[in-house]
């Protein structure tokens, strides 16, 4: 479900919406790659965790207000590029706020020895988790940074050139 907000303080949101994913993915990124050191890990992944998750949901509201202004754009080839890397850097964001949150999850329930009908997490699964987490922040950096740089690309491409004197 895409929430559509068009428009913050009476200009388009898109715009204002797009910078928290482009500041908070690849800020995420950073700390899970300092949770691979395990005196870091605990706090570290729990900071990832919470920058991906809500660089997901800015992604995904950046979305629904950039399909709302593609609409009151001309069309164009860049906007179209634009739109479709947007599309595509929410896959793997959200793989990586999943595996976050997830690898958060499971580094606890092994330091408290978590027991469920007998059962406990294996041991490995905590690593793995880590791994998905720095694999999926890196493959999410690199798809908002492409969205982002299309983005940019399209809007000072479609302005008018000034010949200089």
């Amino acid at each position: 479900m895409i929430i559509a907000i068009s428009n913050l303080f009476g200009l388009p949101a898109h715009p204002f919406l797009v910078h928290i994913p482009i500041v908070l993915i690849p800020l995420a990124t950073i700390t899970a790659v300092a949770s691979i050191n395990k005196k870091f890990r605990a706090q570290m992944l729990l900071l990832t965790a919470a920058m991906s998750v809500v660089g997901l949901a800015f992604l995904s509201l950046a979305a629904g207000a950039g399909e709302s202004l593609q609409h009151d754009l001309p069309r164009s080839q860049a906007i179209r590029e634009h739109a479709e890397s947007g599309e595509k850097s929410q896959g793997p964001t959200a793989v990586f706020a999943f595996a976050a949150v997830g690898a958060v999850l499971a580094g606890e329930a092994t330091k408290r020895k978590f027991v469920y009908k007998g059962k406990s997490l294996p041991k490995w699964s905590a690593t793995a988790l880590l791994l998905l987490t720095v694999v999926g922040g890196i493959a999410s950096t690199v798809a908002v940074s492409q969205a982002g740089h299309s983005g940019a690309k399209s809007v000072w491409d479609s302005r008018p050139s000034k010949k200089k004197p």
